[in-house]
């Protein structure tokens, strides 16, 4: 269990990146979903112990790993939204020596985990190349094969789908999901779609602020009754938008879909639909551009 209490930092330039997050994550897949800007790479590099907090606590296992940061950095498999490689190393020689790092000393042992997770990241035939010629997908799923090294128990991921083509993101999906049955795996995105599919437990953050937690479907459920949608023309929106709480737009052939949040029908025309993480993610953000 990952226990994050009342955590807060604020930059010496008066950046205030995160307010009072409070968070309890157990083992699976979690998603932390929020716009660019939201501080979720701030709370990835806090919770990794690569920064300190302001103020608050983060527990790991019951273990205070801000006093105490080798707590968690010796069960840590972590993947920024930003790595670099060594240029003209294989993706073999690269891992091997980032197993050293991690103290994988044996040998035989360092060389079976090695081997295992080039498999494992369908690397293997390739792992004799360059890390640093790889497709943006393979230097993700390298990524993940030395976030695995050592066999951690928490592994943090920020942004690992940006910029993947829908195959390998995919293929990354699946890796995640095999990933995230034994141990806590954050998942760090600001696409909804990454969270709907892999992770039965969430939290959205914005501005530094959790503004909504729990299970996806709960969440969704929570909007029943409540999202219509109708297509208009497209010069009619503003008028819609200052009319009603309109939550989201999407051009379809030349007119636009409004989705709407509203307890009763807004006006003819308007018809009920399901509502989904996209439309939580959207009321909760159009929630919070109204209150600040």
């Amino acid at each position: 269990m990952l226990t994050i209490r009342n955590l807060s930092k604020t930059y010496p330039n008066g950046v205030e990146a995160l307010k009072s997050v409070s968070l309890d994550i157990e083992k699976g897949m979690f998603g932390l979903l929020g716009p660019n800007g939201a501080g979720k790479s701030t709370l990835m590099k806090t919770i990794a112990t690569l920064q300190e907090p302001s103020h608050g606590q983060i527990s790991f296992d019951n273990k205070d790993i801000i006093k105490n940061p080798n707590v968690v950095r010796n069960s840590l498999g972590y993947l920024p939204q930003d790595f670099g490689v060594y240029p003209k190393i294989s993706a073999y020689e690269l891992l091997n020596h980032i197993a050293i790092l991690k103290g994988v000393l044996n040998d035989a042992e360092r060389k079976e985990q090695v081997n295992s997770l080039l498999q494992q990241t369908n690397l293997y035939s390739v792992r004799k190349k360059s890390v640093s010629t790889y497709s943006g997908g393979m230097k993700q799923r390298f990524g993940i094969a030395q976030a695995l090294l050592g066999n951690p128990n928490l592994i943090i991921v920020d942004e690992p789908t940006a910029g993947l083509d829908p195959e390998e993101r995919n293929r990354f999906h699946n890796l995640l999901s095999e990933i995230g049955e034994n141990i806590i795996v954050i998942l760090s995105t600001h696409i909804v779609d990454d969270v709907s599919q892999l992770c039965p437990n969430m939290a959205i953050l914005i501005d530094g602020e959790v503004c909504a937690n729990g299970r996806p479907s709960s969440l969704a459920d929570n909007l029943n009754g409540c999202i219509w949608r109708k297509v208009v023309a497209r010069d009619q929106v503003d008028q819609y938008k200052a009319k009603y709480n309109v939550i989201s737009t999407r051009l379809i052939v030349g007119e636009t879909q409004l989705t709407i949040y509203s307890d009763i029908q807004p006006e003819l025309g308007f018809e009920p639909v399901q509502p989904d993480l996209e439309d939580v993610y959207f009321a909760t953000l159009s929630e919070n551009n109204k209150t600040n």
